[in-house]
């Protein structure tokens, strides 16, 4: 959440798009695997190296992430290693506290963590 700032009309901006990149269209697909263990989308880190890809949904992905995060207070694939928590993030493993979480913020939630990048 340290990538999220305050306007002075108290709007939240993200920011850090040290690695960011155009993407001119839905098929174009980028290979690098960066960022924060915890916010990264499935298809950046599944399947064979040569084969994936990703785009834009990785955003959607990542925006899910953060919502989860501010909602419950960590993040929703968080675990005590690297390994573990892409494993959590590749079941896309994750569940809301009792009471925590409204209705509406569960599915605005559960349509942004969707592990296929086409249903985000």
């Amino acid at each position: 959440l340290g990538n999220l700032f305050l306007s002075r009309q108290m709007n939240i901006k993200v920011g850090d798009f040290g690695l960011a990149c155009r993407v001119d269209s839905t098929e174009e697909k980028r290979k690098t695997i960066c960022g924060t263990p915890n916010y990264i989308a499935p298809e950046v880190i599944q399947g064979d190296k040569e084969k994936r890809g990703h785009s834009f949904e990785v955003d959607i992905w990542s925006m899910g992430v953060i919502c989860f995060t501010m909602m419950v207070g960590k993040p929703p694939y968080e675990s005590k290693d690297v390994k573990s928590t892409y494993r959590r993030i590749l079941a896309n493993e994750y569940s809301f506290p009792n009471g925590k979480v409204s209705e509406s913020g569960r599915s605005l939630i559960g349509s942004m963590l969707q592990t296929n990048p086409k249903m985000r």
